[in-house]
């Protein structure tokens, strides 16, 4: 399993604007191998940033993501929007993972 996120620096005041953008999956929901998708908003000393986490299966599945018609449409228009400061893409794979352990609440 992996994660990849892309980090995104926003301009102070646009942060929850572009997280906004994600509350429609615009496919890669349908996608083969297709686990959940996070959207992250914080500050730092640069302004806010906004986290995009997408949880797949294998790199496969990922790479079958970035080449597909629905991932152009879902990116089309979005260049050139002068609230993004940068962005960095990273590809982590699963290494641990602790489940949730649900507590009983004694009577």
């Amino acid at each position: 399993m992996i994660v990849v996120t892309n980090t995104i620096q926003v301009k102070e005041g646009f942060g929850k604007t572009l997280a906004e953008r994600f509350t429609q999956a615009k496919g890669v929901q349908e996608m083969p191998g297709f686990v959940r998708m996070e959207v992250w908003l914080g500050k730092d000393q640069k302004g806010e940033e906004v986290k995009v986490s997408t949880v797949w299966q294998d790199e496969a599945s990922f790479k079958n993501w970035t080449s597909s018609e629905s991932f152009r449409q879902s990116h089309r228009g979005q260049g050139g929007n002068e609230a993004i400061v940068s962005s960095a893409l990273n590809q982590y794979e699963l290494f641990i993972s602790h489940p949730l352990i649900a507590l009983s609440v004694p009577k």
